[in-house]
């Protein structure tokens, strides 16, 4: 599916002797998925009757995509639904595993890759429609398309809600426990027939002794790191800062508020951020001279700004939504610019708009535009993901091209990153 270029990019893209800038561009927008009412039609790469809402999707760096579809008919009864996850790329693929009737995947999912390149896990948070909350995890073999979901064995730590899980090397898991009285993120490292608990940071509700009154959502990578807004105040807000837990214990801060710390510019923080797969964060914040948002790409040591909103500026205004960061630094984000939601990346240096209210795509309907049928709906849901290449996966409103009244549903896109094109010709008049 192809998102419609300016001639000028496409015979750009044909030149030869040029060089690649930082940030790439986007030529490529190709649907993955879409859901739409059943009255409408049957959808696209989903059972007829399909649903999902309010999802985010994520990507690996072969640009395959996964999330969690919210309804699914059950085949021996359509009256009834089953959640189910989804798995594909390139825009193929489909339902690849199904939970019991009227359950739940209860939080976007992530993709690892931790044994090998081949081999896929995707952890699930799954809930039964009563409280029997679990983790799973569905593995797959990228050179056989059977995969399965198990029930991954949390003991010795039983929790009444399990949330944000991430896979890691030799089974490993890591996830928010949320129990009857406060939270806490643990790494669960299978060992033979037992479990070793290498990490379980509490609140002060589950450890007496913790410095932390609130855990925010965390993020996780493959290496079992954390990275989280934590509160040390009463109230849970007035006294926050932006923490790493690596599986080593020893955790740092990354970033503080300006009452942790009277030296740092920034009065609070967005309750939900990125980790990439080591030990950086990006993270909105709200700077305390003038009160504006921004996002930040920080390591504990070097801390950028990415993006500010600006009334007046390129970015009128950045979403609460996580943003997406992956390991070169590149961070996506949900924003508003003068032509309304949009999805940007930046890297510290300058700024790219991957898709915006009203761009056209093709669909599996033909010619769509993304948005709503009114200015008020959001046009995108969740957060967008990236992956190394700079490949930007988001969930987006569609209607035909140029009739908003009509209905066309949510589609999973992917845009395809192409490195930037500059001219070479040195001085000299050759070409380099």
């Amino acid at each position: 599916m192809l998102l419609r270029l300016p001639l000028g990019a496409a015979l750009l893209a044909s030149l030869p002797g040029v060089a690649f800038a930082a940030l790439p561009e986007y030529g490529v927008t190709e649907l993955q998925a879409r859901t739409n009412l059943l009255v409408n039609d049957d959808g696209f790469n989903l059972p007829p009757g399909s649903s999902f809402n309010s999802i985010s999707a994520d990507l690996d760096d072969s640009a395959h995509v996964a999330f969690r579809v919210q309804l699914v008919p059950d085949p021996a009864n359509p009256n009834q639904y089953r959640p189910g996850l989804w798995f594909g790329g390139h825009g193929h693929g489909g339902i690849v595993w199904t939970g019991v009737v009227d359950g739940s995947i209860d939080n976007d999912v992530r993709i690892t890759h931790p044994d090998g390149a081949n081999f896929v896990y995707i952890p699930l948070a799954v809930g039964t429609g009563g409280f029997d909350d679990s983790l799973y995890l569905y593995g797959q073999n990228l050179d056989d398309p059977a995969g399965d979901a198990t029930a991954f064995d949390t003991a010795p730590v039983i929790a009444d809600y399990y949330g944000y899980p991430t896979s890691g090397n030799a089974g490993a898991m890591s996830f928010q426990a949320n129990f009857a009285a406060g939270r806490a993120y643990v790494t669960i490292v299978p060992d033979g027939d037992q479990n070793v608990v290498s990490q379980f940071i509490g609140d002060r509700n589950v450890t007496p002794s913790s410095p932390y009154t609130y855990l925010y959502t965390p993020s996780s990578n493959y290496r079992l790191t954390f990275a989280a807004k934590v509160a040390y105040s009463k109230d849970m807000t007035s006294s926050v800062e932006i923490r790493l837990f690596p599986n080593d214990g020893n955790s740092r801060r990354i970033l503080a508020n300006n009452v942790l710390d009277p030296g740092s510019p920034y009065a609070k923080f967005d309750n939900s951020l990125a980790l990439d797969g080591d030990s950086t964060v990006a993270v909105v914040a709200t700077r305390a001279s003038d009160n504006r948002r921004v996002l930040l790409r920080s390591d504990g040591v070097t801390t950028v700004e990415i993006a500010e909103a600006d009334p007046a500026g390129t970015i009128r205004d950045i979403a609460f939504f996580a943003p997406a960061i992956n390991d070169a630094g590149v961070v996506a984000f949900r924003a508003r610019d003068a032509d309304g939601d949009a999805i940007y990346i930046g890297d510290g240096e300058s700024l790219r708009r991957v898709a915006g209210n009203g761009d056209v795509v093709d669909t599996d309907l033909g010619a769509a535009q993304l948005g709503q049928d009114n200015d008020t709906d959001p046009v995108f849901s969740g957060q967008p993901a990236i992956n190394a290449r700079g490949d930007v996966a988001y969930v987006a409103g569609v209607h035909p091209e140029g009739d908003r009244g009509t209905e066309w549903g949510s589609g999973v896109f992917v845009a395809y990153a192409e490195p930037v094109i500059v001219d070479t010709i040195f001085a000299n008049g050759f070409d380099g």
